[in-house]
């Protein structure tokens, strides 16, 4: 079951910390059971200067306990704060989320950095993570076919005006609309350009002077393939714009009062154009190792297993993470690895953002070593070009020390050379003389089946047998009775609790051993009376335990600690011998409510 109440928009930051204000006493007392949080989020990270970003700030779990107040942003104002509150309900657990949203309009271009912001919800300070924000010139919609361009627009948005050939870089369509159908995936001219993969498309809203729009942002990579100056864009979409008619002439005061009619008008949206200046790569100190490898990368180079005899295989592992063509990269030859036998590699690619321009490729390789000379694995090395920093750089790791035995089998002598001069000495005869005497032989031994241990060893797959289907009844019977299941789960987790609330108590972690605490309560009572253990509260005492099977002092020693935990919230401070003489406490209550009755 779930209930869920919306509030519009109001002008202002003050407007916004009345409301906090008014509110904020009700959604302390409604906050769930865990721990609050918080989390911000841009519904895009790429706008023009002139438009609108919303900034979302989300508080699970409680609302803030003062009014909110965001830092001075450079190049954005805020413009409205709009509030949403959700309470939702579901088998007897409930949860809170409270959502403020800033609508900031970008000033001026340039690269903004949102700060993390540090907000007391529930008395405890929590964190939010930056946000990164490019902000980049206005550029004027193209005009669509028939005047269309105030119910329908087109931009194309490139963050950069420089490229180096190779240099991989985001490139984002932004359809501009009020009412449309039937549209097409936009098709971005690029000739001198490679277009790389695209993520799923994404919707908001926006606001344009004063005009509010909705906002598809289509994100793709280009990669330039030429040096030049090269025209990238425009970028062109099919679609159906439905055009609002009014009829001015008719006198019926009712004609648009279930809304204004709309004509469909097919037409072909086109987007700015931008010319980018593609640098060729420096031919100056390019490294011996390069092989066009263009980003911003780390590397990292493991090898094992270091103790190996001659013809043993070594596993080497090199992660190469960063910003760029992560499918293109490959493993470049090393030429200081001749004292080894190498074999091509396998590699997986593990990419961080929807268009795969950052994460890691991991490469694994096989070598061995020739001889047992060999004392170690020279350093692995990756050269790259830094369109940062404009210049070549070379990663490499530290040799890895190896030790390499020789090899267990002998190899073959070669034969010999010599041809029978004279005075040259005879050869050694390798193959020893046959003896002339027989030994005498061993009496044969006795058959197998007349061996006792034959037949046991018999008996042994039986017994695996009806081991295996011992184990395989009991996981069938542990399966269809939940209760048992969450029995053990608790005791499990009631024995790693108490060896935790042991090493709080000695480092005198005050905050951490009552919460661990209070959850060891919840999670025995929960399993007791079969209810969600995040459902347990000190209420549950009175409604279901006074008047059970439970003992009054062991009613009175569990209400105790539930106020020592509740009290602990306001004066945690406690020493080491306060908290470790809780513990016997717990225990003796954990042992009481075992010998309780389920569902009692």
């Amino acid at each position: 079951m779930c209930f869920q109440r919306q509030k519009g928009k109001f002008a202002g930051p003050a407007a916004a910390r009345g409301l906090v204000a008014a509110f904020g006493f009700f959604w302390l007392a409604a906050a769930a059971v865990a721990a609050p949080g918080l989390t911000a989020a841009l519904d895009r990270n790429v706008m023009p200067v002139g438009e609108s970003v919303t900034l979302s700030l989300t508080f699970e779990g409680a609302a803030p306990d003062a009014a909110l107040t965001l830092p001075a942003l450079p190049n954005l104002s805020v413009q409205a704060v709009a509030q949403s509150k959700e309470v939702t309900i579901v088998n007897g657990q409930q949860t809170s989320r409270v959502t403020f949203n800033y609508t900031l309009v970008a000033t001026q271009p340039g690269d903004v950095v949102i700060p993390g912001l540090q907000v007391n919800v529930g008395g405890r300070a929590v964190v939010s993570q930056p946000l990164a924000l490019k902000i980049v010139p206005a550029a004027a919609a193209a005009n669509a076919a028939g005047g269309l361009a105030q119910y329908a627009f087109m931009k194309l948005i490139v963050p950069k005006t420089e490229v180096y050939v190779g240099e991989p870089f985001p490139v984002e369509i932004h359809l501009y609309f009020q009412s449309v159908r039937d549209v097409q995936m936009p098709q971005l001219k690029a000739a001198g350009f490679s277009l790389g993969q695209s993520a799923k498309p994404s919707q908001t809203q926006t606001q344009v002077g004063n005009v509010g729009y909705n906002l598809a942002v289509f994100k793709m990579s280009a990669t330039a393939a030429r040096a030049g100056n090269l025209t990238l864009g425009p970028a062109e979409c099919s679609l159906t714009v439905l055009v609002p008619v009014t009829n001015q002439r008719s006198r019926d005061p009712f004609a648009n009062f279930f809304g204004a009619p709309a004509q469909a008008r097919p037409t072909v949206l086109a987007s700015d154009s931008h010319v980018l200046r593609v640098l060729p790569l420096p031919a100056q100190n390019v490294p011996p190792g390069f092989s066009g490898a263009v980003g911003s990368y780390q590397l990292q180079v493991t090898a094992g297993p270091t103790n190996v005899a001659v013809g043993d295989p070594i596993t080497v592992k090199v992660q190469i993470i960063g910003n760029g063509l992560l499918d293109a990269l490959a493993l470049p030859a090393q030429p200081q690895w001749r004292e080894f036998k190498t074999y091509p590699p396998t590699s997986k690619v593990d990419t961080t953002d929807p268009l795969g321009l950052s994460g890691q490729k991991s490469f694994e390789q096989v070598v061995i070593p020739q001889n047992h000379e060999v004392q170690a694995l020279p350093s692995f090395q990756f050269s790259f070009f830094d369109p940062n920093q404009k210049a070549y750089r070379t990663l490499s790791n530290r040799p890895i020390a190896l030790t390499v035995r020789p090899s267990a089998t002998t190899p073959t002598p070669l034969p010999s050379l010599t041809n029978g001069a004279p005075g040259a000495p005879a050869p050694v005869d390798d193959i020893v003389h046959i003896h002339d005497r027989l030994a005498v032989s061993r009496p044969p031994a006795p058959l197998l089946a007349q061996q006792p241990w034959f037949f046991g060893l018999q008996g042994v797959p039986l017994l695996g047998w009806l081991a295996l289907r011992y184990w395989r009844k009991r996981t069938e019977a542990l399966a269809n009775n939940p209760r048992l299941r969450r029995q053990r789960q608790v005791a499990q987790r009631l024995r790693e609790g108490l060896v935790e609330l042991r090493r709080q108590a000695e480092a005198q972690q005050a905050e951490a051993f009552f919460a661990t605490l209070f959850r060891l309560l919840q999670e025995q009572l929960g399993e007791r009376l079969d209810l969600p253990a995040s459902a347990i509260t000190e209420a549950v005492i009175e409604e279901r335990l006074r008047g059970s099977h439970l003992p009054k002092p062991a009613v009175r020693e569990l209400h105790d600690l539930f106020q020592v935990c509740n009290l602990a919230r306001y004066a945690p401070h406690k020493s080491s011998q306060e908290l470790a003489a809780l513990i016997p406490r717990l225990e003796g209550v954990l042992r009481e409510l075992q010998q309780l009755p389920q569902d009692a």
